[in-house]
């Protein structure tokens, strides 16, 4: 599993950096502490660079300097248009009313390869990262499978008399966002593009005062989670929009659904 997902990782970026740069073959190839980088006569150039950077003395995390996309993104997650047709007779209620304030969006991206003009006025960039959509649920409600299908519980139904400090529902997920910018990010820019993310692991969380938890795994979501976004960046600062019209879900195993998202990235 860990050699195919590299692999993957690997033959995307390349391929990102083949389909943004129609002449590679006259390039000019460089290696330096930023990255791989692809210089052309023209002044248009493509960079890859990752924010991990290892010496001999420390390990250091930085920005991802060829990438209009930030490093790291906080985001708050709004679900939209839920749609709980399927449960019908089954009086399940609005169990996907989340408290929208406290369901976090938290990226990382590690590693972001850009193609952009000399002034850098006009630009692609494109990135692999890790993303983690937390969806906090009423006090008392949490997710289980049955037949294959997504049904409320009440927790204390299911743990009886245990108090109950937080209730999460998380996906984790690879990310993979593609972005056009206008505008220079060490001033001003904006940017318009899309994203699609790779479900590799989805669960509930309940956490009890005093310190445990209990967790299930393995929900019917959808394997492919995609969407577009619009950015403003001012000095490699960024403000995002998102929205996301592909159901959390698969068909006929839990609500359909839409979700926004609104954040900071940096």
């Amino acid at each position: 599993m860990k050699r195919n997902l590299i692999l993957v990782i690997t033959l995307t970026v390349a391929l990102l950096a083949v389909l943004s740069h129609n002449a590679m073959a006259q390039s000019k190839l460089s290696l330096s502490a930023e990255g791989i980088n692809f210089y052309e006569e023209n002044d248009n150039n493509i960079q890859v660079s990752t924010i991990i950077n290892i010496n001999k003395k420390s390990l250091t995390i930085g920005g991802l300097a060829s990438s209009n996309i930030p490093s790291v993104e906080l985001g708050w997650n709004i679900l939209s248009n839920v749609d709980y047709s399927l449960y019908d007779g089954l009086q399940a209620g609005n169990f996907m009313n989340i408290r929208e304030w406290k369901s976090t969006q938290f990226t990382i991206n590690l590693l972001g390869v850009g193609a952009y003009s000399n002034n850098k006025k006009v630009g692609i960039s494109a990135a692999i990262g890790i993303r983690a959509n937390n969806y906090r649920l009423g006090s008392n409600t949490t997710f289980v499978k049955q037949d294959g299908m997504l049904m409320p519980a009440s927790i204390s139904d299911l743990y009886g008399d245990k108090h109950v400090k937080k209730s999460k529902f998380n996906i984790a997920s690879i990310h993979i966002p593609l972005e056009v910018q206008f505008g220079n990010p060490r001033k001003f820019a904006f940017s318009v593009g899309g994203y699609f993310d790779m479900v590799m692991n989805s669960h509930t969380k309940i956490k009890f005062y005093g310190g445990s938890k209990e967790k299930i795994h393995s929900f019917p979501t959808n394997f492919i989670q995609a969407g577009a976004t619009m950015r403003l960046t001012f000095y490699h600062f960024s403000v995002f929009c998102s929205y996301q019209p592909t159901p959390l879900f698969k068909t006929g195993c839990g609500p359909k659904t839409q979700q926004w998202t609104v954040g900071i990235g940096f």
